[in-house]
């Protein structure tokens, strides 16, 4: 059945019917999150069997700073009876000095079911629900990337591996389509219009290897940066922090920067290019592809930007070995260990994005705050698209 707002209750009441068929008489354990898909979730399977739902959010150390506490008391506004399970150690330790994103990925799928498994045992449960929805399993099956949400589209069993049976209400629906049902659900416009939050949190927007200083740094960015980032025109907003790139260049990156000057009318010298030393998923195709990011500085930095459609419809043809492209918007400093790249798209799907043209004095803003920070010596607007990169790194 689709989802229109002629039939939508119509819809909903056949989700609801068909949850109490699965579950009968038995207890539910429903992993959330506080972001629209879970809360849509767990909110369905609540109105089909009551307080037989056992709500919990995993704190596993890579959620923003505070935002546990508010997204439980949101859902409790709701009329969800909300547990916290702090795993955050756990995670931690199994994720440091890892750097290989499908590695860090399905260490965090390992223990996050791990953990849920021992939940439902405690809560003598049969079910787990969760909100996955269509992009989550199509990257995952595509070789994309590894959705930590995402078993039995790759063949894992839970009902034998982890001792629970999976339910999915919203495996068939897209992020436009999961919105409609939280409107019509009455669902808070916070939780609704929620900008999205990958399952593994900051882990994957802490590129290359994990650190507990770099993820510090991270929350500390993001926190500083929130409402600065929310005035961007963009379905999501972040940031996320790399190792400080090597200035570089090649014959193939000199061919492309003649393209850009071309392109921008720029003449003359001042150009400088910088590689990122952590790889990167893009799409090519309908394959995954691993591979760097290439940042660009040239002082008059809103130049780069208004040309930055144009820039990435050439990149592709020159750069083989690079799936981004990110230009510097910070002046650069010698000191410091770690930069940032700055990420908005504008999707309705999020199976393919844009970037948005973002005001100079904005993305100034932005970088005033990020600076503040010593570990910080640079600064990058990603202005990739969706393809051939994906929104998140990871």
């Amino acid at each position: 059945m689709k989802i229109y707002d002629k039939n939508i209750e119509e819809f909903v009441d056949e989700l609801i019917n068909s949850l109490r068929k699965i579950i009968g008489d038995k207890y539910v354990l429903a992993a959330v999150s506080g972001g629209v898909d879970s809360t849509v979730a767990t909110y369905l399977t609540w109105l089909a069997v009551g307080d037989r739902v056992k709500a919990y959010i995993i704190d596993t150390g890579f959620m923003r700073e505070g935002e546990i506490e508010k997204v439980k008391s949101l859902l409790e506004s709701m009329g969800l009876q909300v547990n916290i399970y702090d795993a955050s150690e756990l995670f931690y330790n199994s994720l440091i000095g890892k750097s290989d994103a499908e590695e860090k990925r399905k260490i965090f799928r390992e223990l996050f079911y791990e953990t849920l498994a021992k939940l439902v045992k405690e809560e003598n449960a049969d079910f787990l629900v969760q909100g996955t929805i269509a992009p989550d399993w199509i990257e995952t099956t595509g070789g994309i990337k590894t959705q930590h949400n995402v078993l039995t589209q790759i063949g894992i069993k839970p009902e034998l591996k982890y001792g629970f049976n999976l339910i999915e209400p919203l495996a068939n629906l897209y992020k436009d389509q999961v919105r409609m049902l939280a409107k019509y659900l009455k669902i808070p416009e916070e939780i609704r219009e929620r900008q999205p939050f990958p399952g593994p949190g900051l882990l994957v927007r802490c590129v290359g290897e994990f650190e507990l200083e770099k993820l510090k740094a991270l929350k500390n960015m993001t926190v500083l940066c929130e409402d600065l980032l929310m005035k961007i025109d963009a379905s999501q907003s972040f940031l996320a922090i790399f190792k400080k790139p090597r200035m570089t260049t090649s014959k193939e990156i000199s061919d492309f920067i003649k393209e850009v000057k071309n392109i921008t009318g720029i003449g003359g010298r001042g150009f400088k290019t910088f590689e990122f030393y952590e790889r990167v998923t893009g799409i090519k195709g309908d394959s995954r592809v691993y591979s760097k990011m290439l940042g660009i500085y040239y002082k008059e930095v809103d130049l780069l930007l208004r040309a930055k459609d144009e820039i990435v419809k050439v990149f592709p043809k020159i750069l083989k070995k690079h799936t981004r492209i990110a230009i510097m918007v910070s002046e650069p400093r010698p000191a410091g260990k770690y930069a940032i790249a700055i990420r908005a798209v504008k999707t309705s799907d999020f199976m393919t994005a844009s970037v948005p043209y973002v005001d100079i004095k904005l993305l100034q803003n932005i970088v005033d705050e990020v600076m503040k920070d010593k570990r910080i010596t640079q600064v990058y607007y990603d202005i990739t698209p969706k393809p051939p990169a994906t929104i998140e790194y990871e």
